[in-house]
């Protein structure tokens, strides 16, 4: 019996971003070479390393403010000054340099007030020099302030997520693989609050942002070899090749590379997770519903909905596959979306089970990681984005009118 649904396909521009199972150097397949360092070990020391890095440099941006806001701030000694030479304009004749005046701000006392004679000819010019600069003040301080804020908060986001490196190693040995991929996921939304540079992990395990890995291929030409995409590859029953990303790169090449507009293309849906490819290439049998299920349940596995004993499958022809203006590597929208699958994790095979079960990320009867955490829900993801969505859809309605507003009272 098959697992299709068979719904009418919609036009829509979802979003389907990289998941858990992404990250570089993703679980070991029966016969790879053990390596000295497990690659959470080398993820978590990478993103601990570029998370100082931009905490350091936001608490000095947000020194450099307060200086600069504090300068800003002696606004009110400026006003005060430029107040005090226009009231007593009448006892401060051109040539004079110091007068007994009375400061009504103070019951009319007495006060000493000393004029700039060397940069300013009279009273009045000072005084409308002191205006102006206080006018000046008074904007710079508002952008100071604004600045400030946004520095201090992207300040308090890379404490929370230091103090969240911290706490998902206990040793050296035990490093929860879902959690640390989920602080990297919330790190690169927060990139713009942040400076936050997400890593790259290099052949020899060394950590680069990816602005410089950027950078550095492009310098040398391309580091093909390492670049180069290394998807897994399987066989569905009717001997047609299955294509699965092991991170961002590889669904990248799934999506823009590797495909042909007879393949299939599959997501889990409303949560992270890899890219998978069912191919049919000219002269290869005709696919079936068992090549559809196959492929369906490798999507649902390789995702946050690997603890969920039925799961919702987005399927596409990758023609209808768009990379959004600004994205991150591993997230694109569908023009199109084709038939709904339901995969079944539980029912790949043993196989790819215990190559997950090595790489540190299994999970038990009851739906838990043995790591301890809980897959996300479908459900709750897809309503977190929906109200996102509205939210900024909101923000930008209110902006337009505070806008008008603005346009309205500056006209004379």
């Amino acid at each position: 019996m098959s697992a299709v649904d068979n719904g009418e396909e919609v036009l829509q521009s979802t979003t389907y971003e990289s998941g858990i199972d992404e990250e570089d150097g993703g679980d070991h397949e029966e016969g790879d070479e053990p390596s000295t360092e497990s690659p959470s070990s080398l993820l978590f020391e990478a993103l601990k390393k570029s998370v100082d890095a931009s905490l350091k440099n936001l608490s000095k941006k947000s020194a450099s403010l307060q200086r600069e806001l504090e300068k800003a701030q002696s606004l009110e000694e400026t006003m005060v000054r430029a107040q005090l030479i226009v009231s007593n304009l009448y006892r401060l004749p051109p040539g004079i340099t110091s007068a007994e005046v009375e400061d009504w701000e103070n019951d009319g006392k007495l006060v000493r007030l000393e004029l700039n004679t060397k940069k300013y000819g009279s009273a009045q010019e000072e005084a409308d020099a002191l205006f102006a600069l206080a006018r000046k003040m008074k904007r710079g301080s508002i952008v100071v302030e604004d600045l400030l804020q946004k520095s201090l908060e992207g300040e308090e986001i890379m404490r929370d997520a230091l103090l969240d490196l911290e706490t998902i190693s206990t040793d050296d040995a035990s490093i929860d693989e879902g959690r640390l991929v989920l602080i990297q996921e919330r790190l690169e939304r927060t990139s713009k609050k942040t400076g936050f540079r997400s890593p790259n992990l290099d052949a020899d395990g060394e950590g680069t942002s990816e602005k410089a890995h950027r950078g550095r291929t492009n310098k040398r030409g391309g580091d093909n070899a390492r670049n180069k995409p290394n998807p897994r590859e399987l066989t569905s029953p009717s001997g047609h090749r299955v294509l699965v990303g092991r991170n961002r790169r590889d669904n990248d090449a799934l999506c823009f590379q590797l495909s042909k507009p007879t393949d299939t293309w599959l997501h889990s849906r409303g949560c992270p997770g890899a890219h998978v490819l069912l191919c049919c290439r000219r002269g290869s049998p005709e696919v079936t519903d068992a090549d559809l299920q196959f492929a369906a349940n490798l999507a649902a596995f390789y995702s946050d909905a690997r603890t969920e004993l039925r799961a919702k499958v987005t399927t596409a022809s990758p023609k209808h596959i768009t990379k959004p203006r600004g994205a991150p590597m591993g997230a694109v929208s569908l023009r199109q979306e084709g038939k709904t699958l339901i995969g079944k994790p539980g029912d790949v095979s043993d196989d790819l089970k215990e190559a997950r079960e090595k790489s540190g990320a299994a999970w038990d009867e009851m739906g838990y990681r043995k790591l301890g955490t809980r897959a996300r829900n479908k459900k709750s993801a897809a309503a977190t984005e929906k109200a996102r969505k509205a939210k900024g859809r909101e923000e930008a309605r209110d902006k337009s009118k505070r806008r008008k507003r603005k346009e309205e009272q500056d006209w004379y």
